[in-house]
């Protein structure tokens, strides 16, 4: 029997962006395995029937030792289950699985490069250094000529190549994890109620989380038909994460609501009016595509990712990063025009249907294993 080995950060992540795939090698006879840290999800996991095995690569730590017992960890899993397929995703997984599995010789590698990470987007001292490490740590995990790198973007697959991380010919591009449309259909406007703008994210800062609630603010000050809904837990291994205590200040505004995760998503996108990611960066948003498929208006930012989700002025807006005053006006926009959200979740879903539907996504991850 054929092996998969997925290596990635958190079980959780797997379940929302990499299990259609998963599912559809276990269809064809292979046996699933799947590497990471512990976390609840694992359950769930065991109970599609697959094989959980725990590797200490926590996200945010820098200790070189406990790093690593991380990297060994993973050799040791690869070298005992041997398989046919390794497949990294997000960076410390693509870092250490892709040196083990270059290490042991495994015949086929794949890794997803899903962003750059806050190492990138952050500037810090700290980071500046990390940079240095990680952009050093590729160049021998993707080294591999036996490897085949996924970009979701054209700007972060330029910036690999440019820096001689990685050649083109052993790079794909695939734009995100992919939408099932069925499951996220289309559905129309809230009908009753207050209008509620949703950010679906992690709770971190370059996800322009602090920019979404100043926004929220400010047009709080001016109606009182609108709600600002976060979906989304805080990070606490990550050190852009909003606090307990972020949470507790802002939620004393009356009009801002945070959902905490969310495990059915889309029947909160569907009680929404309109979706708002105002990133600093993104590898493709998987809450953008969702939001495009049930028929939301999306803003956003112009940057790598998230300008590749949208269609300016069809499906929604970029405004530029980082820019508070731009998401005030285009957010008083769409509240007042209910026909521009139509038109917009019309378009939207459209463009989900053309683009992003997960069958495309699996079929053009089953055609890089069997090149």
């Amino acid at each position: 029997m054929y092996k998969a080995l997925f290596i990635v950060n958190r079980p959780d992540y797997f379940l929302s962006h990499r299990l259609a795939l998963a599912q559809s090698l276990a269809d064809d006879g292979y046996e699933i395995h799947i590497a990471s840290v512990k976390h609840q999800s694992v359950s769930q996991l065991v109970s599609l029937g697959f094989h959980f095995h725990f590797v200490d690569i926590e996200r945010g730590r820098t200790n070189p030792i406990k790093e690593l017992f991380g990297l060994l960890s993973i050799v040791k899993l690869i070298k005992r289950l041997q398989p046919d397929i390794v497949h990294c995703i997000t960076m410390k997984p693509v870092l250490y699985g892709g040196i083990a599995a270059r290490l042991l010789g495994i015949r086929k590698v794949v890794v997803a490069i899903a962003g750059l990470g806050s190492v990138f987007t952050t500037d810090s001292v700290k980071n500046r250094v990390l940079r240095l490490i990680s952009v050093q740590l590729y160049k021998l995990a993707l080294g591999n000529a036996r490897l085949t790198a996924i970009f979701q973007n054209k700007h972060d697959r330029a910036f690999f190549v440019e820096r001689n991380i990685i050649p083109m010919q052993r790079t794909r591009l695939i734009k995100g994890s992919g939408v099932a449309l069925d499951k996220f259909a289309f559905a129309p406007l809230p009908e009753s109620g207050k209008k509620a703008v949703l950010l679906s994210a992690r709770l971190l800062r370059e996800k322009g989380v602090f920019e979404f609630l100043d926004a929220a603010k400010q047009v709080l000050t001016a109606r009182t038909d609108v709600e600002f809904w976060l979906a989304g837990d805080i990070d606490p291994a990550n050190p852009s994460s909003l606090t307990e205590q972020d949470i507790e200040t802002w939620s004393k505004i009356s009009g801002i609501k945070f959902l905490g995760f969310q495990s059915d998503i889309y029947n909160v996108i569907k009680a929404s009016t309109l979706v708002v990611l105002p990133s600093y960066r993104e590898g493709f948003p998987k809450a953008l595509i969702e939001a495009a498929a049930v028929g939301r208006a999306i803003i956003t930012t112009d940057v790598p990712g998230c300008e590749d989700a949208v269609i300016n002025n069809e499906t929604g807006f970029l405004v530029p990063v980082k820019q508070v005053d731009s998401l005030i006006e285009k957010i008083h926009y769409l509240l007042n025009h209910h026909d521009r959200c139509v038109a917009f979740g019309l378009a939207g879903r459209v463009y989900a249907e053309n683009n992003f539907d997960i069958s495309s996504v699996v079929l053009a991850h089953r055609e890089i294993y069997m090149s």
